[in-house]
């Protein structure tokens, strides 16, 4: 496995179990996301619909062709997560740190894809 098979599968994991993790946690309807989204005025069309779209950005990252599909669409969702924390309910969600951090790093990690996929083309 070359480093440049690395610099993108890495990413991709990352970002993927990320996005599928915290669809799950909506979609699964965990009391946790039901209050957040309450508070937010978003239950429950809200957060059905962004815990498929995050499914939906996971599943795309997988498969090679479709990745930047899911690198555009997991960026544009982590976009408005860390809108959302910084605005909203704050960083740290109940003193919790690390819904925020998985948000930054899923960014991250598709904003990263993006840019390696627009080198590849380029």
């Amino acid at each position: 496995m070359s480093i440049k098979s690395i610099l993108v599968w890495v990413p991709v994991i990352l970002a993927s179990i990320i996005l599928i993790y915290n669809a799950c946690i909506k979609l699964s309807s965990n009391p946790g996301a039901i209050q957040l989204f309450t508070g937010l005025g978003l239950e429950p069309y809200g957060r059905f619909a962004i815990g498929i779209l995050e499914l939906t950005a996971g599943i795309l990252l997988i498969y090679p062709a479709t990745l930047k599909y899911g690198a555009i669409l997991g960026t544009v969702l982590m976009s408005g997560v860390i809108a959302v924390h910084i605005t909203k309910i704050g960083i740290a969600l109940n003193g919790d740190y690390s819904f925020f951090i998985m948000g930054v790093i899923a960014f991250l990690c598709c904003t990263g894809l993006i840019w390696m996929t627009l080198q590849k083309t380029a």
